[in-house]
């Protein structure tokens, strides 16, 4: 192994070190929920439209007010009364995706993706010009047209990051704050709560009032279940996080 190739090596697994450190600090301040914490948006344009840049080009802070308030009012309802438990700040757009997503299942595949994401989002955070965050989120914006369909999404605890795959599209806003909001309590530690094959939201605590009679159907989302169920097989997506509670099993996993 030469030199160069021994020192690379040496510095990555320093910088990732660094990056732990940080990360462990800022899991801590989610368990206390005692301060808000700091998250950089970076919007990345994830397709080669103009109408997508155009799109990206007129987001900005307030464009994701809806998900600090949803966050507000939840915690509010079980006892934390943080006026603002997320600030967010915008970051220049990026065209540059980061690195795929492998496929589910493939732990060894997962693991050595986690490694290069926590690089890859280190280096956006050193060219970001902006205060260190507690949280990235990567947001792909793709052109909406009729028979697309996104990427999963993902947020992770150990690395303090999402990445989010979104509609370039105003219609589709709201649904994307949906997502971004999920994935978010992900990063604060809540689990998924619907069948990973069906994506019908699991009984009890996929449910936003699992006493409700009669049970069907359902007028909230629990933001982990994802969806609104309206009979023992049928689903809805909520329009916005207007539509979406936290469940006390989630309430629970994040702290609150």
């Amino acid at each position: 192994m030469s030199l160069f190739r021994v020192l690379r090596i040496a510095v990555l697994l320093t910088v990732l070190v660094i990056v732990a450190g940080t990360q462990l600090i800022a899991r801590s301040k989610i368990s206390n929920w005692n301060e808000s914490l700091w998250l950089t948006i970076y919007p990345v344009v994830a397709d080669d439209r103009p109408e997508t840049l155009e799109y990206v080009s007129r987001l900005n802070i307030e464009s994701f007010r809806e998900v600090g308030e949803f966050l507000t009012r939840e915690g509010r309802r079980y006892g934390k009364p943080i006026k603002d438990p997320i600030k967010l700040q915008f970051a220049a757009i990026l065209h540059q995706r980061p690195p795929p997503l492998p496929a589910e299942g493939n732990r060894l595949a997962v693991a050595l993706w986690s490694l290069k994401m926590r690089w890859w989002s280190w280096r956006r955070q050193r060219e970001d010009d902006l205060p260190d965050a507690d949280i990235q989120i990567f947001i792909l914006y793709t052109r909406a047209e009729q028979g697309v369909m996104l990427d999963r999404s993902v947020g992770m605890r150990k690395g303090m990051y999402t990445v989010v795959n979104a509609f370039a599209s105003a219609a589709m806003a709201s649904s994307n704050r949906v997502v971004l909001a999920h994935e978010l309590m992900h990063v604060f530690g809540a689990s998924d709560k619907y069948d990973p094959h069906t994506g019908i939201p699991r009984f009890p605590g996929g449910f936003a009032d699992p006493d409700r009679k009669p049970l069907f159907p359902q007028v909230m989302a629990e933001i982990m279940g994802g969806r609104i169920p309206m009979s023992a097989n049928g689903v809805r997506m909520p329009r916005s996080l207007e539509h979406c509670v936290v469940g006390p099993e989630t309430a629970r996993e994040v702290g609150w």
